[in-house]
């Protein structure tokens, strides 16, 4: 009886030995994988924070190229109303009008022509 006590004694001391054992195991993988969960969670902050500044770098660049466009666009709507406004000048012109009363005789062009063969 002692001997059987004593072997299930020893059982006992062996398996009290393999569970510490691993709940050591068991606490040494838990801790790598929060170290791993950590390390991941920093480099996907940082990847995060990259592209959030780069996206906001890309955002400015876009604002100030909008800006250029509009000064563009106000400069050459000045220049092209301006162009329009000086042919409409042109246009309403009165030497238009005395270009149209202008009358050339054909019979005094004739007698012109005339002379000058002479």
């Amino acid at each position: 009886m002692r001997e059987r006590l004593s072997h299930y004694s020893d059982i006992e001391e062996t398996l009290n030995k393999s569970i510490l054992i691993a709940q050591e195991a068991a606490e040494d993988v838990k801790r790598n994988a929060q170290k791993e969960a950590k390390l991941i969670i920093k480099e996907a902050e940082k990847n995060a924070d990259r592209i959030v500044n780069e996206a906001l770098s890309k955002a400015r660049k876009i604002a100030l190229d909008i800006e250029e466009l509009k000064k563009q666009s106000k400069v050459f709507r000045t220049r092209f109303k301006m162009l329009v406004e000086a042919q409409l000048d042109l246009l309403n012109n009165d030497d238009w009008d005395q270009l149209m009363e202008f009358e050339v005789d054909a019979t005094d062009l004739k007698s012109l022509q005339d002379e000058h063969e002479e």
